[in-house]
């Protein structure tokens, strides 16, 4: 797993420094993002192994970015994007399966079971 490149997309700064810290001992390559505007930004670029994007995001909202990189002609693709919440139901969480997309519910897992949850996406 050694290379792989993430896109961690987190507006709170204790999850992004912990998440960032747990990928990185996991010898994975993380870089962040957090806000929407900075998040489309790399994301467009393209070449991620695994986008983990938060949903609710100042200046644009993760469902927004997704939907934009969908019309945006010039971005590159990303390999895979999962949502990151702390929902469980409701309108965003329908609109992301509505789009064909997963999502992990962050206040249910443990810093292992993230991890575990990475690296099957991953492989």
């Amino acid at each position: 797993m050694d290379n792989k490149r993430i896109l961690l997309v987190e507006d709170d700064p204790l999850l992004l420094k912990l998440y960032t810290d747990l990928l990185t001992g996991e010898n994975f390559f993380v870089e962040s993002a957090s806000d929407g505007l900075t998040a489309y930004q790399k994301m467009k670029q393209g070449g991620w192994d695994l986008v983990l994007l938060d949903i609710l995001l100042p200046e644009l909202g993760g469902i927004e970015i997704v939907k934009k990189l969908k019309d945006d002609q010039e971005a590159k693709p990303n390999k895979k994007i999962v949502f990151l919440t702390n929902l469980d139901q409701g309108k965003e969480i329908d609109e992301i399966k509505k789009l064909g997309f997963e999502y992990i519910i962050k206040s249910s897992l443990n810093p292992d079971e993230l991890v575990n949850k990475i690296k099957a996406y991953l492989a």
